[in-house]
């Protein structure tokens, strides 16, 4: 799936948007809330390619301290295929270098998205936490659909530039902030304050709730959709047949007729 592919499923950003972004420097709650609700970050690399670099980087002291001075309780991080390799690192970083984060990492799960919607600001539970993940299409578009603070880090060892294209096109769009391995820190400051202060403030979002399956028959506009239908072969031939009954309608359409012809033809 391609950037342009995921532009289909979400709102074009405004310079406004990003005027409000620059301009603004307080959150939308206030400080008592602020010192009182937790955060959580989820660190994602996928379930194939390994991406050492960036679990190197959010074990580092400098990270863990930058998440930890801005409320941050817990780091989950999906290993993919580096999770020994990520546990022997981890065994290496004393617990005064974690300041008081909780690291629990593990190599896949069937539910990323309940480990994003943790990420995601709760009235009275939590507050905006963060999702760094790698730039993979199918990640990100589930981590956009959460509305989570996310971090698209592309992967350098990979041979093409896919993921940096991605990348760059959601730090475009302003759906993501696009992380650069070795500025991590930043780049979850930047994406929280997006949030945050940005228009898409996390205090008007609703509660976290999965979208219903298959999806609603109104709202089947996308590639991706069909794509689901076609788990249910019925459906997907009663909306096809549908679409063609629709296509007849128009290309037989009149062009001029009198309320006289209009109404023989309803007779008809």
């Amino acid at each position: 799936m391609s950037a342009l592919d995921i532009s289909k499923d979400l709102p074009s950003s405004s310079s406004s948007q990003e005027k409000a972004i620059l301009a603004m420097a307080k959150p939308k709650l206030n400080e008592e809330e602020a010192s009182i609700l937790p955060r959580r970050c989820l660190v994602t690399i996928g379930a194939t390619a390994g991406f050492r670099s960036l679990l190197a980087e959010v074990i580092t002291p400098k990270f863990l301290a930058s998440i930890a001075s801005k409320g941050f309780e817990n780091l989950d991080v999906q290993c993919g295929p580096d999770l020994a390799w990520f546990r022997r690192q981890l065994e290496e970083v004393p617990e005064e270098q974690r300041y008081d984060v909780e690291i629990d990492c593990f190599a896949f799960t069937k539910n990323l998205t309940e480990y994003m919607v943790h990420c995601r600001f709760l009235p009275g539970v939590r507050d905006n936490g963060c999702v760094i993940s790698h730039a993979g299409s199918g990640t990100v578009l589930e981590a956009l659909k959460v509305q989570a603070p996310l971090v698209v880090v592309p992967n350098p060892t990979l041979m093409d530039n896919h993921q940096a294209e991605l990348a760059e096109e959601c730090e475009k769009q302003k759906w993501a902030t696009y992380g650069k391995l070795g500025n991590l820190a930043k780049a979850v400051n930047q994406a929280m304050a997006r949030v945050e202060i940005g228009t898409t403030s996390s205090a008007a979002f609703t509660p976290y709730a999965p979208p219903p399956f298959p999806v609603p028959e109104a709202e089947r506009t996308t590639l991706f959709d069909w794509m689901v239908l076609t788990c249910y072969p019925e459906e997907l031939r009663r909306q096809q047949y549908v679409q063609e009954l629709g296509s007849a309608h128009v290309e037989a359409k009149p062009k001029d007729k009198t309320a006289e012809d209009l109404a023989r033809l309803q007779v008809d």
